[in-house]
């Protein structure tokens, strides 16, 4: 027998040969984002009672602000927004700060689009991994997938758009990845690969949670699927080939040096698939984003809890059908939960940010040990968000014509560095010598720790307004959003003070603001 999500993706109930389901789940009232912070709460809850499980507290504001500028923007937050929000003393002020940075879309912050850029980012990596050799290519899809966050377009709709898109008969030219607003989703396609065999594999691992890569020369060696269910989904896309993306008719497939030829079946039906007047791929997502399709809306709930949480609820986000810890249950629920919310990234992001489960301190972890269901763990940073936090830190210029690093190739630099190591999964960190080697020496740090080109420095060893004591506050607030522990305030003041010279104090500051700069802290999340 296949495996359950075969099941459940073969024998969705009510389902046409079209791919439309004849009876859909009847609608319920859509919860809030705090009514769905707290059902995710009690639900964890009673996982934590039953397994006698004693969750960590809560983070206080300064963790719990550097964490969610992080997840959300990409970044760490300004020295004068951190300031605001841990002198703030009123209620509710972690609910509004989530809100601000999904929505807020006023200047000069731009909130609400620098959270659609980091997720715009998230997304082409985990449907082009950064460390593959597409990955490059994979860029150029971002300014279309910002669009989309941007707009808090439905997921479903957003993927209908990707699963779908045609090059009009015309081969599809390579976008520069600096190439702004001339993206396209069509250029998934050609940076997966630009085969039937290729989409088929990336379309069902991406937006099903299903690898069935192994089983395009031979029957999968250790899951249930065999290879006409691999020809079955590459036929959908038989128009994808030779730089052109169109759909062909009728929607057949034959391998290269094989007399077998395949129709278009849904994952894990033998069925040729009746069109109804329908291209191929519309039939295919109609049959994906149907809401019967249990597996379309959990990988998607799957990858968002990944990124905020540092683990998925199953063993991989690639792969649903792989044994679990028990979280699939909740799971399942939770994409319910989505389905009924009409795909809304916004509110299932803003949802999760609020539960106190995911304001939790991290659980320390010893050798192999798994976490406990639910709880956060420690993350490390993405080349990019240690590109951007570089950049918020240290006060970068970001105009072209004031030499960004964005344009001269510094970010490309240090991002393309970082990704010789970087691991798809938020939990892992490979970094070795050159990587350490790029970020100590690198022209980006040097600069930050020069006394005369820093501009981060200048600004604060130059302000009269500035005491020893909050100089040594304000790097720590610029580099980790929090003031320093009182040990750490009485060696680093006790150094400072022993400098006979101003310029030798000054010099002091552009040591510690270094050290700063490259401890462990700066490229992990708590």
């Amino acid at each position: 027998m296949l495996r359950d999500i075969s099941r459940i993706l073969v024998t969705l109930v009510g389902i046409s040969c079209a791919g439309v389901s004849a009876a859909e789940p009847p609608t319920t009232p859509v919860m809030s984002t705090t009514e769905l912070a707290n059902w995710i709460d009690e639900r964890f809850a009673e996982t934590w009672r039953k397994s006698q499980i004693s969750p960590p507290e809560v983070v206080d504001d300064a963790t719990f602000l550097r964490r969610v500028y992080l997840d959300l923007s990409g970044t760490v937050p300004p020295v004068s927004e951190a300031r605001e929000f841990l002198a703030y003393e009123g209620g509710h002020k972690r609910e509004s700060l989530i809100e601000q940075l999904l929505s807020d879309t006023r200047r000069p912050q731009k909130h609400s689009e620098r959270t659609a850029a980091h997720w715009a980012t998230l997304w082409r990596r985990m449907m082009v991994p950064g460390n593959s050799p597409e990955a490059q290519a994979a860029v150029s899809l971002e300014p279309w997938l910002k669009d989309q966050f941007a707009a808090n377009v439905p997921y479903d709709q957003m993927v209908r758009q990707l699963v779908t898109a045609k090059s009009d008969g015309q081969a599809m030219m390579t976008i520069p990845a600096n190439a702004r607003g001339s993206s396209s989703p069509a250029m998934y396609f050609q940076v997966v690969g630009g085969k039937p065999e290729s989409a088929a594999n990336a379309v069902t691992r991406m937006f099903l949670g299903v690898r069935i890569g192994c089983a395009e020369c031979h029957d999968h060696p250790f899951a249930e699927w065999k290879q006409k269910d691999f020809w079955g989904m590459a036929a959908f896309f038989s128009g994808v080939k030779n730089g052109v993306i169109n759909d062909a008719t009728p929607a057949v497939i034959r391998p290269e040096n094989s007399a077998v030829e395949y129709t278009a079946a849904f994952l894990g039906s033998h069925e040729p698939v009746k069109t109804n007047g329908k291209s191929s791929r519309e039939t295919l997502v109609d049959w994906m984003t149907s809401p019967g399709n249990q597996e379309f809306a959990a990988t998607a709930v799957n990858r968002v809890w990944l990124h905020l949480i540092g683990r998925g609820m199953t063993d991989s986000v690639d792969d649903l059908a792989q044994p679990s810890d028990g979280e699939r249950v909740v799971l399942d629920e939770l994409a319910r939960l989505f389905v009924n919310a009409k795909y809304d990234m916004r509110w299932l992001i803003g949802g999760i940010c609020k539960s106190q489960l995911y304001q939790r301190r991290c659980v320390d972890l010893e050798n192999d040990q798994s976490p406990p269901p639910g709880l956060r763990i420690v993350k490390t940073l993405t080349p990019e968000q240690i590109f951007n936090s570089l950049e918020q830190a240290l006060a970068l210029p970001v105009a072209r014509a004031d030499g960004s690093a964005r344009f001269n190739g510094l970010r490309a630099q240090l991002i393309s560095r970082m990704n010789e190591a970087a691991s798809n999964r938020p939990d892992e960190f490979r970094a070795g010598i050159p990587q350490a080697l790029l970020l100590m020496n690198g022209q980006l740090t040097t600069d930050a720790t020069d006394l005369d080109r820093s501009r981060t420095l200048r600004g604060v060893l130059d302000a009269p307004f500035l005491n020893t004591e909050e100089k040594l506050t304000t790097l720590y607030l610029a580099a980790l959003s929090r003031i320093p522990r009182a040990d750490e305030q009485k060696f680093l003041l006790d150094h400072v003070s022993r400098q006979e010279q101003i310029n030798k104090q000054n010099q002091a500051f552009a040591e510690i603001f270094w050290a700063i700069l490259n401890s462990p802290e700066f490229v992990l999340e708590k």
